[in-house]
């Protein structure tokens, strides 16, 4: 017969698991792959894009230049904005030119939104233009060799390559916003 131990159970803080062996530690970090990240940011650019997109597609169109004040940026100007701005990214990275003279009157940094529809070309050109923008960006987000490398000496707000995808994700969002308040003012429902 086997003799009865006399040793005491632990207390239960006593008893809690040993920490696992090695092999449970967590693993060291990659190495951060500007690539992927690149590759991640346009996924984020194409989703930011195609809400733009949903957000226009069931607009009034005779209130496409509306605006219930004088700073609301109507969905004319923003799909010119957003394109040419887009464009201007892609110059940076790309090093090809940028928009034209008459493209940055109208929708680049610091134009006003007229609410006269004439003043725009139509919303059928305007998509054009907004597309195109955003697939130029694409392509030198994802051509661009080393997303961590400084893109323009000139601009020295923009870090990088990376970081100019960034910016352009924020700058969408920033307008697909401003479309979304202007739905509710219009009585539009969500798109969500």
């Amino acid at each position: 017969m086997a003799k009865k131990s006399t040793r005491k159970a632990p207390r239960a803080s006593a008893r809690r698991a040993k920490p696992a062996a090695r092999s449970a530690r967590p693993a060291k970090s990659a190495p951060f792959d500007a690539k992927a990240a690149m590759e991640h940011a346009i996924t984020s650019l194409d989703f930011a894009r195609e809400m733009t997109l949903k957000l226009l597609t069931d607009w009034p169109k005779n209130k496409l230049a509306h605006q219930f004040s004088p700073a609301d940026n109507h969905p004319l100007w923003t799909l010119g904005h957003l394109g040419t701005s887009a464009e201007w990214f892609a110059s940076v990275l790309d090093k090809k030119a940028g928009p034209s003279a008459k493209l940055n009157a109208t929708f680049g940094g610091g134009s006003k939104p007229s609410a006269n529809p004439k003043d725009y070309p139509s919303l059928a050109k305007l998509i054009t233009l907004y597309n195109a923008g955003h697939q130029r960006l694409v392509n030198a987000l994802r051509n661009t060799k080393d997303p961590l490398a400084k893109p323009d000496a000139k601009m020295d707000w923009l870090r990088d390559g990376l970081h100019a995808a960034e910016m352009a994700i924020w700058h969408e969002g920033w307008h697909a916003g401003q479309l979304s308040t202007l739905r509710r003012q219009h009585g539009l429902p969500g798109v969500m």
